[in-house]
Formats: structure tokens, sequence, C-alpha cells
């Protein structure tokens, strides 16, 4: 009996995805482990691997169609049951997806890229795409005149990175301008969402309707923080400021559970562990990976996990359950001067920390007026899940472990 391949959901907030292009041809041999097609989510193109052996029966989505979660896009089966060829099944409607994949027979786990602009172009039915580039390399090469056929790339598999582009000098292929002559007018277009982008509106735009916000700051004193960072510095710890907020929210919120929750129909989930997500800023979007069971990590844990995470999400090597599961999320913009910064929360999570830049500022000190480190933290709450009164206790308990950072593990 032949096996069903589904789109697989990927990401906490996948819906459909996007069929790049298909790695293997009808009536092909496939053997557990082997790469069927490419998928576009809503984050990123990952490779579909099979977790059956047999005979590609069926295509049943051509490369670049969208198509929901659940849906079967194809037919692994065994040798002696007739291979259908892609055109006969074309015109055929597709099942109802389901809600979430049932039983799939292939799921994407190997190769991710981020996602930041539109699909592959289709490749032949059952063909391979001529140029192994993810899209965000596609559009890149052609904003710098960048021809990407015969480009060796760096990437697995010989996949063009974003690096590779910069060995390359760009064409310019506009057409000059004769001189005396006026430009021609560029009249203003509608430029479409790219996949991320439209993400990002979703998820953003779903969330300021279904959940009612309310929002707290304090101001907090990092001059004990910043001392702390210098001293493990000097004594040879690999140490970042942020994993230092990192470590103090995932303790505060092992005090405080209730923020460490999401609103469901019906209910409140708590989650067992602080999964924590944080903001990786992407040029054309952002993406959240999560560090599981923060509560459990040392600051140098901490800041050696953000990095391989945020170097991850640039160079799109995100896996599925890198970017799952996160049932808080902090959120720094202070490296680019910002005085505060009031978040939108994360469906599925109950709030969301916004930091601030540090910076110098007056302050009374025993009724003496100084100069003070200060940084800006704003927590965004679910107001169905969180009261005022808990979102003080747990944002001044952040703010205490701040100031008294040698209470936190290192």
């Amino acid at each position: 009996m032949a096996t069903e391949i589904t789109m697989p959901k990927l990401s906490d907030t996948m819906t459909e995805g996007q069929l790049g292009a298909w790695r293997k041809n009808v009536g092909e041999r496939i053997e557990r482990g082997d790469i069927l097609a490419e998928v576009e989510t809503d984050k990123a193109v990952m490779d579909l691997e099979a977790f059956t052996a047999g005979i590609l029966l069926e295509q049943r989505v051509k490369a670049g169609e969208l198509v929901a979660v659940g849906t079967v896009i194809g037919l692994i089966g065994g040798a002696d049951e007739a291979p259908v060829p892609l055109a006969t099944v074309a015109a055929e409607p597709l099942p109802q997806a389901a809600t979430e994949p049932t039983a799939p027979a292939a799921v994407a786990t190997v190769t991710t890229t981020t996602e930041s602009s539109p699909a592959l172009p289709a490749a032949a039915p059952g063909g391979s795409p001529e140029v192994r580039a993810a899209p965000v390399v596609r559009r890149r090469a052609a904003e710098r005149g960048i021809d990407l056929a015969g480009l060796a790339g760096s990437g697995p598999g010989g996949r063009i990175m974003l690096e590779d582009l910069q060995q390359v000098a760009p064409t310019d292929n506009r057409a000059p301008t004769v001189s005396g002559e006026p430009a021609a007018t560029i009249h203003p277009e509608l430029q479409p969402l790219n996949r991320m982008r439209s993400a990002i509106a979703r998820t953003t735009t779903s969330s300021w309707q279904n959940i009612p916000h309310f929002y707290l700051s304090r101001a907090v004193a990092m001059d004990q923080a910043e001392q702390r960072i210098h001293e493990l510095k000097s004594a040879g710890t690999l140490v970042a400021l942020n994993a230092l907020v990192m470590a103090a929210v995932a303790a505060a919120l092992s005090r405080f559970p209730t923020l460490n929750a999401g609103f469901e129909a019906g209910g409140i989930t708590r989650s067992a562990h602080v999964n924590l997500a944080f903001a990786v800023a992407l040029a054309d979007g952002l993406q959240l990976p999560v560090i599981k069971e923060a509560e459990t990590k040392s600051v140098r844990e901490l800041t050696a996990a953000t990095v391989f995470l945020a170097e991850k999400a640039r160079n799109g090597s995100l896996t599925p359950a890198d970017i799952s599961g996160g049932s808080f999320t902090v959120s720094n913009l202070g490296m680019y001067g910002v005085d505060a910064l009031a978040s939108i929360i994360m469906p599925g999570q109950a709030a969301i920390l916004g930091i601030g830049s540090i910076a110098d500022r007056p302050v009374v000190r025993n009724g003496q007026l100084a100069i003070g480190r200060v940084m800006t933290a704003t927590l965004s709450c679910d107001h169905r899940i969180i009261d005022g009164a808990t979102a003080a206790e747990f944002l001044n308990e952040c703010k205490r472990l701040l100031e008294q950072p040698e209470e936190l593990s290192v």
C-alpha cells in the first residue's frame, strides 16, 4: 500500500508551504533519508526527507505550488505499483488539509535557508533546479546584477550562499541615460510581500487583534551588571550582557510561572520549562530561535547558545526544532540606541520583554544627583493570563537580579 508524502508543519506559525522543486523523479527508487523535494515555509527553505523506502509513484503538487499543511503532495509505494505521471494528477483537486499532518512519510529536517524573498523558480516536473540557492540569495544576486548560473557555491551540496556573492563583481544591466535628457519617470509600484514578511504580517496582525496587550516599564541600574561582565571577560570568561539579561529573565520566570504560559481556547497552558526565544534581526525580517530549558543554563552557557543560534539564523541553517516551542521572548534593540521598546506578543505566549539601550542618565543616590548607567525594560503582557500586580512583581524581580548580578550563575 502506498505511503502518503504530506506537507509537514515545520514551525509554530506555519499553515501552508510552497514546493520549491522536486529532487526525485516519478518512478525513481527512494531510500530512507533521501531528499525528495525542497519546501518553502513562512520562515525558511527546507529539504523534505523521506522516512520510508520505495518507488516515487506520484507527484501531486507541481514545483511552485502553495498548499496547506497536511496536503498530500506525493506517494511512495512498491515496485509493483504503477507510477502515475504528474500530468495525470495535476488537474485533480487536492485533498482537504488537516490542521496537523497525521503520520507523515516525510518531514523536513536536513538543510534550512532563511526565507527572505519569493519562491524558487519552478523546475521541470521531476527535475532539479539548475541553481541551488536560497530565495534571499537569488534576490540579492538580481539586485546586484549577478548571474548565478555557473557560480560555484560554498554551501552544502554546492548551495550558493550570500558570502559567495561578495566574490563576484556586479554588473549594471540598466539602459544608459542620454546626456541632457531627463531620466524616465519612476512610478510607485505595489511591492508584493515575500514569504517572511507575509508571515510577520499574519503573526503580528493576529496578535494585535486577538491579544489584549498592556505594558509596564522599569528603569534598571546596569552599573553592576556592566562591571560584572567586564570582570568576567578580563578573567577570560566569554559572556555577553544580553545573556546576563536572559539569565535574569529565566530566573524570574521560574519564580513567576504565570508569565511562562500561553492562552488557548478554554484555558491557559503553562510550560514545564523556560524555553526562551530571542529576536535576531535579518536583512528582510527577523527570526526567533529558542533556547530550550534556559532556566538550567548559566550566563556562559546562554552566551554560547545565543551566539550559536544567531549565527545559524544569519546563515540560514536553523532547523524546525530551533524555532519552535518558545514560551517567552526577549527582544533587545539596545544596540540600535533606542531608549525603550514595547513589543508585540508572540501568539501562544503570555508576554515579551523589550530591552532598550544602556545610557548615561541622571540618577539620585543617597539623596545626591549622580550619573548612572540605566536601561529601560518594557514588559508586554496578555491580560487574559496576567494581571498588573503579577507583571509588576516579575518585572521588579528582573530588575533586582540585574542590579545584583552576583546572584546569577556564571
